[in-house]
């Protein structure tokens, strides 16, 4: 039997479609031809010659895979040049106790609430690193980080204050995380002062909010954040173009209760702010905690799934009446980020080797210091991945096993993987996941799978989308990715 082309088929509706791994198209395809391509037998004669004139005249449907390869000697020689971003962990210390919080939970690879505080010394010599050593053709990007990152303001100060006294200083751009609960007024003035870009965590209104996120106290905190945030945008409502909102959906949860609080949220009706909320939405990850998955029962509510299902024939009806920006900026960042992403995708023939890893470059695009000045790829990779410190740099050896462990972990799945191209699977997973006993960095299969669900959900929702009017799709030609 001819090996198979390296296509991913799927449904929708009664109609068939295949994405081709080596020109990333998406062709609608018949039942016949479909089961070739799955590899379902040799198929007709017609269904054969289609094949190979497709193969011969437009590069469709080969059927070689790449060999994978690891990182050449000379990607990794200069490893600390051209950084993009600084993540600084302030403090490992927060004010809040949320129940889904990774932190909390006692969890092998990730580190727990402790005492850990980043000295000053340490936050200026790593910010000193970082301005010496990036990127020419890009602003740089300092982001502060916890626990909650305005524990430890001093440090936030400082860092700031020396930064903009480099030559590069005053197009650095800053980014504070936080909870929202400490935006006083010192804080609010320094972030009007130096156009901070704030991100901070919101989950809903405050019956479902203050459900998850409550102080070490355990008392809520909705109603505090609310107001921090009309102080910020009286003192300034241009700060409304640099807040971004993260929404963390834990069960239980009312998908459209949270939809509705970001449709028009207080603080910016309040102040008369006009403009959508930027917004981000992630699940929780809920990984090895004690956690019942079906409360959304007792309340009478539809699954997540049940309800992000809803919220995407909502979407797309909107999207397909040219009505999507009148939709929630929460239905909205479920959807576009993965339509934008594949919109954008490389359309360049796929070569003859490839080498996984996602986005994620290690001492290139983002270096995450630890509050005790350990060097780590990003503030993803839990407490086990280092590649160096205030003291030695970014250490090239470090970076290279970091490559040799994870192209050892997928090198037997990858090249035969159709999801190859779109994968975003990195050193995170890893640290996930990472063996203790024996000290290896496995990527498990299930993983993969959930990438690969997650992906053909992003097929069938773009199959949709390409259906409708040209003109309602030229917003996605718009986006520039970052």
């Amino acid at each position: 039997m001819r090996p198979s082309p390296t296509c991913h088929v799927f449904t929708v509706g009664t109609d068939f479609y295949a994405y081709d791994l080596h020109t990333q198209q998406i062709l609608a395809v018949e039942p016949e031809l479909a089961a070739v391509l799955h590899g379902e037998g040799e198929g007709s004669a017609a269904a054969q010659e289609v094949v190979r004139s497709a193969q011969l005249t437009e590069g469709l449907f080969a059927t070689h895979r790449p060999r994978l390869v690891p990182w050449r000697n000379e990607a990794v020689a200069d490893v600390d040049l051209g950084l993009q971003q600084l993540v600084l962990t302030v403090t490992e210390s927060c004010n809040l106790r949320c129940t889904y919080c990774l932190h909390g939970a006692d969890l092998a690879w990730v580190r727990d609430h402790g005492p850990g505080r980043m000295s000053v010394e340490t936050a200026l010599r790593a910010a000193a690193y970082f301005m010496a050593r990036c990127d020419d053709d890009q602003a740089p990007m300092i982001s502060f980080y916890g626990g909650e990152a305005l524990l430890n303001f001093e440090v936030v100060e400082a860092v700031i204050a020396a930064v903009r006294k480099h030559p590069r200083g005053a197009e650095a751009k800053f980014a504070i995380d936080t909870n929202g609960v400490l935006l006083t007024d010192e804080v609010i003035e320094l972030v009007v002062r130096e156009n901070i870009h704030v991100q901070i965590s919101i989950d809903g209104p405050a019956a479902i909010h203050d459900r998850h996120r409550c102080d070490a106290a355990g008392q809520p905190t909705f109603d505090r954040i609310m107001a921090n945030l009309v102080n910020v945008l009286v003192r300034d409502q241009t700060a409304a173009d640099r807040l971004t909102f993260v929404v963390t959906l834990a069960p239980p949860v009312d998908l459209f209760a949270v939809a509705d609080l970001f449709a028009t949220i207080p603080p910016y009706v309040n102040v008369g702010i006009k403009k959508q909320a930027n917004v981000t939405v992630n699940f929780a990850n809920l990984k090895g905690q004690d956690w019942q998955r079906d409360q959304e029962q007792a309340l009478g509510l539809p699954s997540v799934p049940d309800q992000v299902q809803q919220a995407e024939e909502m979407y797309l009806a909107a999207f397909a009446a040219g009505k999507r920006r009148e939709m929630s900026p929460v239905i909205r960042a479920l959807f576009e980020p993965e339509l934008v992403r594949f919109h954008h995708r490389s359309r360049a023939p796929l070569g003859d080797t490839y080498t996984p890893g996602g986005n994620c470059r290690p001492g290139r695009r983002k270096l995450h210091v630890t509050a005790d000045g350990r060097f780590q790829p990003c503030e993803r990779t839990g407490k086990v991945m280092v590649l160096g410190s205030v003291e030695s740099g970014i250490e090239t050896r470090a970076v290279k096993k970091l490559y040799r462990d994870f192209h050892a972990a997928v090198q037997d799945r990858c090249g035969q993987c159709w999801a190859l191209r779109l994968c975003g699977v990195c050193f995170a997973a890893q640290a996930e996941n990472v063996d203790f006993e024996t000290g290896s960095f496995p990527v498990p299969e299930a993983v993969c799978r959930r990438v690969r669900a997650q992906k053909e959900a992003t097929l069938m929702m773009m199959v949709k989308v390409l259906a409708m009017p040209r003109e309602v799709r030229l917003w996605l030609d718009d986006i520039e990715l970052s």
